[in-house]
C-alpha cells in the first residue's frame, strides 16, 4: 500500500524535472522587458496570496481532523457513538456569510490589479523617435510571419519614400526589436487559431483568423528570446517556434535599412548563380525574394519583350496590373534569409555559433549549418512533419529529393548570398 503512492509521487517529481529541461527554456520568471517584469511581479504576489490561503485552509483542515478525530470503539458493533461527534455547524448563518464574503473580497482585489495590468499589455506609449509604427504578426501552419509598418522616421532611416504604404519589411520566424522601444503588435492568423507567446517579453495573445488582436512587446535587453505557439494548431504545433531579438537602436536602424533593400542576382558563372536557377525553377512558386521574384509596376515599352516572371499579370495595354508582393502566402519571404539565425519555423539554427556573435554579424561571420539546411531542402517533411501533399491545400514545404547533390550545394550557396 505504501509503495504505490511513493511510485506515483516519484513519477510526478521526475515529470516535473523533465518538463523544465530543454535547450530553449520558456520561463515567465526570466523577465527581460518592463511588461514582462510587471507580469512577473503580479504572478509572484498571486502565488504569495494563494500560499497564505492554502496554509490557512489546510491548517484548519488538519487541526479539525486531529482535534475531532474519533477513536475506534472497543465494541466493533458500535462504530462511532453519537456522543463522540463534534458540534455540527450546518445552517450557521454567520459562518456561511463569512466564508462567502471573504473569498469574494479576495477575488475582487485580485481582479482589480489583474484588470489594471491587463489594460497595460496592449498599450503603447507615444514616442516621437519611434522607428516602428506597428508589426502585424501572422500565424500560419507552422511558422510566423512579421510584417513591419514603419513610422515616418523609420521609413526615412530605411530609405523608403515618405507615404509609402506598408508593410515595409517582412521577415519570418524572428521578430527583431530595437532596445527600449515599445512595439504595437497586431496579431492574426491565415488559417487556424494560433497563440503568440514570448514569455520573457510578454504574455500570450491568440492569433485568430479574420480578427486582429492588439498586443505590445518590448526588448529590455540584448539577446534572443524564444517563443512558442501555445494553441494546438495541428501536425507540427510543437515545432512552431519563433524568436524575438533585442538589438541596440543603432544596429536596428542598420538592420532595417538592409531589410528594406531588394536582393541582387548573383554574378554569372558562379555556384550561387546556378543555385538561383535551381531556386527559380523549384522554389519561386511559393517563396518571395524581393527584387528577384517580383517586378516593379510600370509599362513595358512598345516592342520590348516582357520579362519572364510567372507572377506578373498584364492588361490589354501591356501594363503591369498585378504582381506578387513581398507578403508571401504559402512560404516565408527569403529576401534576407542569411541575416536570420534560424530557419524551418525557428527549429533549426542557421549558424553553428549564433550565441557567440552579435545578431547583426551572423551573415558575415557566422559558420553556416550546411548539414541541417541541405537536409531541410532535400526532405523537409522528414525534418518537420507537415501536410505538403494534403488535398485542398498545401501546408508545409515540399520535399526535393530529385535534386542532385550539386544542385543542393549550389542552392545553399545562393541562399547564403541573401544577406
Amino acid at each position: 500500500m505504501i509503495k504505490k503512492p511513493l511510485s506515483l509521487l516519484s513519477i510526478g517529481l521526475v515529470s516535473l524535472v523533465l518538463a523544465g529541461c530543454g535547450e530553449r527554456p520558456l520561463s515567465t520568471f526570466d523577465a527581460q522587458s518592463p511588461i514582462a517584469q510587471k507580469l512577473d511581479t503580479m504572478l509572484i504576489w498571486l502565488l504569495v496570496a494563494c500560499g497564505v490561503v492554502f496554509v490557512i485552509i489546510q491548517g484548519a483542515v488538519i487541526y479539525m481532523a486531529m482535534r475531532f478525530r474519533v477513536s475506534e470503539p472497543d465494541d466493533p458493533s458500535q462504530v462511532y457513538p453519537d456522543e463522540e461527534f463534534p458540534e455540527q455547524v450546518h445552517g450557521n448563518t454567520r459562518l456561511e456569510i463569512g466564508w462567502t464574503i471573504v473569498p469574494t473580497l479576495i477575488m475582487a482585489v485580485v481582479a482589480f490589479f489583474t484588470l489594471g495590468l491587463y489594460f497595460q499589455l496592449d498599450d503603447v506609449s507615444a514616442s516621437d523617435d519611434r522607428q516602428i509604427e506597428s508589426v502585424t504578426v501572422v500565424g500560419q501552419q507552422w511558422w510566423w510571419e512579421f510584417q513591419y509598418h514603419l513610422s515616418d522616421s523609420g521609413m526615412a532611416n530605411a530609405g523608403i519614400p515618405a507615404g509609402t504604404e506598408g508593410p515595409h519589411i517582412v521577415t519570418a520566424g524572428e521578430l527583431v526589436l530595437p532596445l527600449g522601444e515599445e512595439i504595437a503588435l497586431d496579431v492574426t492568423s491565415r488559417d487556424v487559431i494560433h497563440s503568440f507567446w514570448v514569455p520573457a517579453l510578454n504574455g500570450k495573445r491568440d492569433a485568430v483568423p479574420g480578427r486582429v488582436g492588439p498586443w505590445t512587446i518590448e526588448a529590455g535587453s540584448i539577446g534572443r528570446f524564444p517563443g512558442e505557439c501555445t494553441e494546438f494548431c495541428g501536425l507540427s504545433h510543437a515545432y512552431m517556434e519563433k524568436w524575438a531579438i533585442g538589438v541596440e537602436p543603432a544596429d536596428w536602424k542598420a538592420w532595417a535599412a538592409n531589410q528594406a533593400s531588394d536582393a541582387e542576382a548573383p554574378a554569372d558563372g558562379t555556384a550561387a548563380a546556378e543555385g538561383w536557377s535551381v531556386f527559380a525553377n523549384n522554389c519561386a512558386s511559393c517563396h518571395v525574394i524581393n527584387g528577384l521574384t517580383t517586378l516593379g509596376a510600370g509599362e513595358v515599352a512598345e516592342g520590348e519583350e516582357r520579362p519572364v516572371d510567372s507572377f506578373a499579370v498584364y492588361d490589354g495595354a501591356n501594363r503591369l496590373i498585378d504582381k506578387q508582393t513581398q507578403v508571401s502566402g504559402a512560404a516565408p519571404n527569403l529576401t534576407h534569409m542569411a541575416t536570420r539565425s534560424t530557419f524551418a519555423g525557428g527549429i533549426f539554427e542557421l549558424y553553428k555559433n549564433p550565441d557567440s556573435l552579435a545578431y547583426t554579424d551572423l551573415a558575415e561571420d557566422g559558420v553556416v549549418n550546411r548539414g541541417h539546411l541541405e537536409a531541410w531542402i532535400i526532405n523537409a517533411p522528414e525534418q518537420k512533419a507537415n501536410a505538403w501533399d494534403a488535398p485542398g491545400g498545401q501546408r508545409g514545404m515540399t520535399p526535393f529529393e530529385a535534386l542532385s547533390a550539386e544542385e543542393v550545394d549550389n542552392l545553399v550557396e545562393f541562399l547564403m548570398t541573401l544577406d
